[in-house]
């Protein structure tokens, strides 16, 4: 019995334990059904979420269908827009050939033969340029220069150009002070930017660009301004020279009263690799009289104007006829360094200013090439006027550019490259051009800076670095410390180690600032 009973108890205890396993497996099995609730409810939702995917990317696919259909529209409509505007001018060219010929008309029927050769002689050289077709009203408002310039940053980055602010306002300066640097000279190896640089510019600004190829066999100023040939017994004109005659606001060549007025706008041509020719063969008279054009406060008066008028032989007009190149006109060129091209002298170097272009040392992916709207205005050259200052309005800055110019004329006497009172004066003017901050204020050093790099650097071509190494250092410690460019000290350096260790003569490297 005893046995018993304790084999009863283990069958208690264990009949225990069983219930106890049995609560836990029934505790067990409801959380699952729970789980499994839960899981059929997340499937459900996936199911839903899947579902809503597929109708997004539905919705999406339509969405790009419906954006590439309006991209083509827009690209219709720009060929529209172009056509029209093609429609238009071909509308105004028609006009004024009718305009022409019924001037014509009146004259065979007044002076007859004589009007008639009169009017032949000067008919080629009278043709409408077609870069002054468009923009073709001025804008009735100035706009501050500093706007403008915004304007140009703004328009070449959505064109896909990425230039250093401070190339973009050394250009511009270059380009307002022609009264003493008469050409804007960008040089460097090809594909650096060089000639988009003044195509941009002028397209933002609301200026008409010329653009002339200068080609190896050009050998008298004939190829920049056009001939008479004897043969027809007609002057044959180039763009350059009809562009010259339009834009000339003092009519030193008659137009017919008919002819669109072009005269208060502006224009820049580019001399498009320049140094295919020897520049002095071609450029040199046409630079002369750059140079010898009274000061912008003097041009009305035409006496002072006499020396920088450029003849042109057209046989059997009743007077002799010259061309003015006016203030209005601006002058730029671009120049390769490669073995196939001239080296500029002294002359051009003396009278320009060039901004060399390094090569660069990292490729970036190409920006998408997008050109903005062009301006609808053209700059009114009273608007550009209006920005230019005398060397007079640097004022407390004159003393301090003027010992900066002395440190660099002792530098040059040394090296053997003396400069004189044009590049002085070249230097002030560009100094006083210098666009100002917003502040008011007015820093030179950049200016001068600018200055060394693009008018004392390239005069240095040659130079034995061994028997400079002085002078080098001088100028190195006035870029670095009294100008605060240690840029371009760096860079002067970098030159001189490398060349040093090559031909051991100096050629300028040119410098390619990070853009902002």
């Amino acid at each position: 019995k005893a046995a018993l009973e304790v084999a009863l108890d283990e069958l208690d205890r264990e009949i225990d334990d069983l219930s106890q396993q049995c609560e836990a497996l029934r505790k067990e099995r409801s959380d699952l059904e729970a789980a499994r609730a839960v899981l059929d409810d997340l499937r459900e939702e996936a199911s839903r979420l899947e579902g809503r995917r597929n109708r997004l990317t539905s919705e999406i696919a339509d969405l790009e269908k419906r954006e590439a259909d309006l991209a083509g529209r827009r690209a219709e409509e720009a060929q529209l827009r172009a056509s029209l505007t093609a429609l238009h001018q071909r509308k105004d060219d028609l006009d004024s050939a009718v305009t022409r010929l019924e001037a014509r008309r009146e004259r065979l029927g007044g002076d007859g033969a004589v009007g008639e050769n009169q009017f032949l002689l000067l008919q080629d050289i009278q043709q409408f340029p077609a870069c002054l077709g468009i923009p073709a009203i001025s804008a009735k408002a100035p706009v501050p220069e500093s706007d403008a310039i915004a304007t140009v940053e703004k328009y070449l980055k959505g064109c896909g150009l990425d230039y250093d602010h401070r190339t973009i306002k050394a250009f511009h300066t270059c380009l307002k002070i022609n009264d003493h640097a008469q050409i804007t000279v960008l040089a460097g190896v090809s594909g650096t930017g060089k000639s988009m640089l003044p195509r941009r510019y002028a397209e933002a600004m609301g200026i008409h660009f010329q653009q002339i190829a200068v080609e190896p066999r050009w050998d008298s100023p004939q190829d920049l301004l056009g001939f008479y040939n004897y043969i027809e017994q007609i002057y044959r004109a180039t763009d350059l020279a009809r562009l010259l005659v339009h834009m000339d606001p003092y009519r030193s060549i008659p137009l017919e009263n008919s002819a669109p007025n072009r005269r208060s706008h502006m224009a820049l041509v580019l001399l498009d690799e320049m140094n295919l020719a020897r520049v002095e063969y071609y450029f040199s008279e046409f630079l002369s009289r750059l140079e010898v054009r009274p000061r912008l406060a003097e041009a009305d008066d035409e006496n002072r104007r006499k020396n920088a008028m450029i003849p042109i032989d057209i046989r059997g007009y009743d007077k002799p006829l010259a061309l003015y190149p006016a203030h209005n006109v601006l002058f730029a060129g671009t120049m390769n360094d490669d073995e196939s091209t001239q080296a500029l002298s002294d002359k051009v170097l003396d009278r320009g200013n060039i901004i060399q272009f390094a090569a660069p040392k990292k490729f970036n992916a190409p920006a998408a090439n997008r050109i903005p709207a062009l301006p609808a205005d053209a700059m009114p050259f009273t608007t550009w006027k209006g920005w230019i200052r005398p060397a007079e309005a640097l004022r407390d800055n004159l003393e301090q550019v003027d010992q900066y110019v002395s440190k660099l004329a002792s530098i040059m006497e040394k090296c053997g490259r003396p400069f004189g009172h044009r590049l002085r004066e070249g230097i002030l003017a560009y100094a006083a051009n210098y666009p100002r901050p917003l502040s008011g204020g007015l820093d030179v050093r950049y200016a001068v800076a600018d200055q060394v790099e693009m008018r004392i650097l390239p005069k240095l071509r040659g130079l034995e670095i061994d028997r400079h190494l002085s002078e080098i250092a001088d100028l190195e410690t006035l870029l670095r410390n009294d100008l605060s460019d240690p840029l371009l000290a760096d860079r002067l350096n970098e030159v001189v180690e490398r060349q040093t260790r090559g031909t051991g003569l100096f050629v300028w490297g040119g410098l390619t600032r990070a853009s902002s």
